[in-house]
């Protein structure tokens, strides 16, 4: 669980979209749950998203509109990412089983033809 300090290390991080799936996951989890940290990260994506605006000349006038869009965008890609882990376990898995199981067929198929001798 992250604290307060390092949540803070990771607004900008978060919003310039350079956190990993893990640490986006741990920094979601602590905004969701911490109304401090939730308030700083509206200040720094107001000031962060209205200066972008401001220079590129386009703009969005529902800036905690698009923090909660990207948000929930966020929430997507952790998400997926945690789909993905548990796909690629359930294919290791499979995967392992598979192995051992032919391995077993083929002990059986030798024994079978004689090519342990008499143990």
């Amino acid at each position: 669980m992250l604290t307060c300090k390092e949540a803070e290390k990771m607004v900008m991080p978060y919003i310039d979209e350079e956190l990993s799936e893990d640490k986006l996951d741990e920094f979601l989890e602590h905004i969701e749950g911490c109304r401090q940290c939730r308030e700083e990260l509206e200040i720094y994506y107001t000031v962060s998203v209205g200066l972008r605006q401001l220079e590129s000349g386009t703009g969005v006038y529902d800036i905690a509109g698009a923090l909660e869009e990207s948000m929930d965008l966020a929430w997507l890609k952790v998400r997926a990412a945690r789909l993905r882990k548990v796909i690629c376990y359930a294919v290791g898995t499979l995967c392992s089983a598979g192995v051992v199981t032919t391995m077993i067929l083929q002990l059986r198929i030798w024994w079978q033809a004689g090519l342990f001798g008499s143990i």
